[in-house]
């Protein structure tokens, strides 16, 4: 039985003041320029919002951050270790300390809201059993706000409220030390993007989370 519900660690977790340091970054676009020698800094257990209406540069930021866009020209860092320098390979030690929710959820509709949660538990810990990754994405699901029941369901049985903890169970899967939210309350009503809210300083507070907001509203 895994009594705490955790991945096995195969890594302390980061003791630094900054989590992420970005120097410099530049990200054009054929003659559009969305990013000009932006500096950032992203203190631990810390909540950063980057807050912008559409079209500003804010996903871009956090995809050059998690090196799904190799920017035009700066340097980033998370964990002390260049993502803008190195192989996409060489960052996988880092990839996993970090979760990611992606506008709408980013759920693959042919897998129940579990065997999402399982994915990256696949792909980062092949060597779990089948019924420990189970376990834990039960644990997730619950962990996101969501009934247990939840997790056999599919995508196209949730309302958009759920589809966004779906998503957040999945960012979860991996305990990770820093967690990126791409408009998590994007269409959602007042009262949902308020639970959502308190949902993630609740979590921010109790797993001691580095949080990445990417929002067009405050």
């Amino acid at each position: 039985m895994h009594d705490d519900h955790r991945v096995p660690a195969d890594h302390e977790r980061f003791r630094g003041d900054y989590p992420v340091v970005v120097e410099g970054l530049v990200n054009r676009f054929g003659t559009q320029t969305v990013h000009e020698h932006l500096d950032l800094k992203v203190r631990r257990r810390e909540i950063l919002g980057v807050v912008g209406g559409s079209g500003t540069g804010k996903s871009v930021l956090m995809r050059s951050i998690i090196g799904l866009q190799q920017p035009t020209e700066g340097h980033i860092e998370v964990f002390n270790r260049s993502i803008t320098d190195a192989e996409p390979d060489a960052n996988i030690g880092v990839r996993n300390r970090w979760g990611v929710l992606f506008q709408g959820g980013a759920l693959f509709s042919t897998l129940t809201v579990g065997e999402n949660v399982e994915v990256p538990l696949r792909q980062f810990y092949p060597e779990l059993s089948p019924e420990l990754r189970r376990e834990i994405a039960r644990y997730k699901v619950l962990l996101s706000g969501l009934p247990e029941e939840a997790a056999n369901k599919y995508p196209s049985e949730l309302s958009g409220g759920m589809k966004k903890r779906a998503g957040l169970a999945r960012a979860l899967a991996l305990d990770p030390e820093l967690l990126f939210l791409d408009e998590p309350t994007a269409g959602l009503d007042p009262i949902g993007a308020d639970k959502f809210d308190r949902l993630t300083k609740e979590l921010q507070d109790t797993l001691g989370l580095t949080v990445f907001l990417i929002t067009h509203d405050l």
